[in-house]
């Protein structure tokens, strides 16, 4: 969700890791591995993704890639849902030769490198989760986070007291609003708080109690809820010089 800066040789400007960082938007982030869907792919390589999927499937069906290299998974475009599939980096390497398209040589190195550079990255930050500072930001993260819920749980009800007939929306909204305020996510994530660093953890729990009084704040005054979480998208937005990349610490 939030996201800070950290250094090493990723985050040095004299590195070439940086600037391949800034192209891993390919990838996503999930339970600490990375993965690419059948979107990504058929982009990258120039191929129309139907065929991809079908070739996908195929290598499924035989055998070819296991139950534990994909997971089934959808997206939604002008409200109409389709399938996908994700495949982490075993997957991939074993359907990527059966991919084709016009820009399968180049494809095949883009990704290639990404998943390279992606596991540098992760291992790096997996170094950094078994120090005892992190695992203290971590748990005194826990309890922050525990307020934010708490208070968010609150603005809800206010906010449908007052109204509003798609409040419990908020709960996403505001964390998703607190992580982008110092974060720049890229790659994907589905657990973002997995993938911070101590800093940036720090820097979360900052936002979080902000936020919370804010709520707190705008509620004990009663203002319309519109405004006090135009309020908080606005006040967020001070407490932050500079975002900082997930997995660039």
């Amino acid at each position: 969700m939030i996201k800070e800066e950290a250094r090493s040789d990723t985050g040095n400007p004299l590195s070439n890791d940086i600037l391949a960082l800034n192209n891993v938007s390919h990838l996503v982030i999930r339970s600490r591995q990375a993965s690419i869907d059948t979107r990504s792919i058929a982009e990258v390589f120039s191929r129309p993704h139907n065929k991809v999927m079908l070739t996908v499937k195929s290598l499924i069906s035989d055998g070819t890639i296991s139950p534990t290299e994909f997971s089934e998974s959808d997206f939604t475009v002008r409200g109409k849902k389709y399938s996908c599939i994700e495949l982490n980096k075993g997957g991939f390497l074993k359907a990527m030769p059966f991919i084709g398209g016009r820009k399968s040589r180049e494809g095949q190195k883009i990704l290639i490198d990404e998943f390279m550079l992606m596991e540098k990255l992760l291992a790096k930050q997996s170094k950094e989760r078994e120090t005892i500072a992190f695992q203290l930001m971590r748990e005194e993260g826990k309890d922050v986070r525990k307020i934010l819920t708490d208070t968010v749980k609150q603005f809800i009800t206010y906010a449908k007291d007052n109204g509003s007939k798609s409040a419990d929306k908020y709960y996403t909204i505001i964390t998703k609003l607190t992580y982008n305020s110092f974060l720049v996510i890229n790659p994907k994530a589905s657990e973002i708080r997995d993938i911070l660093t101590a800093l940036q953890l720090s820097q979360l729990q900052m936002l979080e109690l902000a936020a919370s009084n804010i709520l707190l704040k705008g509620m004990e005054n009663n203002l319309p809820y519109k405004k006090i979480y135009q309020d908080l998208k606005t006040e967020l937005k001070c407490f932050v010089s500079s975002k900082s990349q997930v997995l660039n610490g």
